[in-house]
């Protein structure tokens, strides 16, 4: 496979996004330092800005709180047990914020969450909307090694 070019990067990441509901986000644990995985559910937006609820006491809210800095799998790993090559990542590298309810950005990002899964809006309106904006996406077809990669300016 080529070099992609970052139209295509993005259509793909965009394409691999609306098959999942939901994906893994990684913290920095806010009481040691060390990494934490979480599974959310999650939007991705046109901007590749990834949506997600959470708890106001989960531990990736206090993370996030602690250290913005953080890390969002999507992926199809479904496809591991019957089309293993078919195996693809999307990884969005950013800096998370909380949207409070009085943001004009909240409404329509809830919009967007409960379209995509209603249970995922229900979450964000009993929690916290959270938005990552995207300093870096990776995408990774299949089992090779070949990595292609967005950056976003700041």
């Amino acid at each position: 496979m080529g070099e992609l070019s970052r139209e295509e990067i993005l259509n793909e990441a965009q394409r691999i996004a609306r098959s999942q509901f939901g994906g893994t986000l990684a913290t920095i644990h806010a009481d040691d330092g060390t990494p934490y995985p979480a599974f959310v559910l999650f939007h991705l937006t046109p901007e590749c800005e990834v949506l997600y609820g959470s708890a106001a006491d989960s531990q990736h809210t206090r993370d996030t709180v602690a250290t913005p800095e953080v890390a969002f799998l999507i992926d199809t790993r479904s496809v591991l047990a019957t089309d293993w090559p078919a195996f693809d990542r999307v990884i969005v590298e950013g800096r998370a914020e909380r949207i409070p309810p009085e943001d004009e950005r909240y409404a329509p990002s809830v919009e967007q969450l409960a379209a995509k899964n209603w249970l995922a809006g229900y979450f964000t309106q009993t929690g916290s909307l959270y938005r990552i904006t995207p300093r870096r996406l990776t995408l990774v077809q299949g089992l090779g090694p070949e990595r292609h990669t967005v950056d976003f300016a700041d």
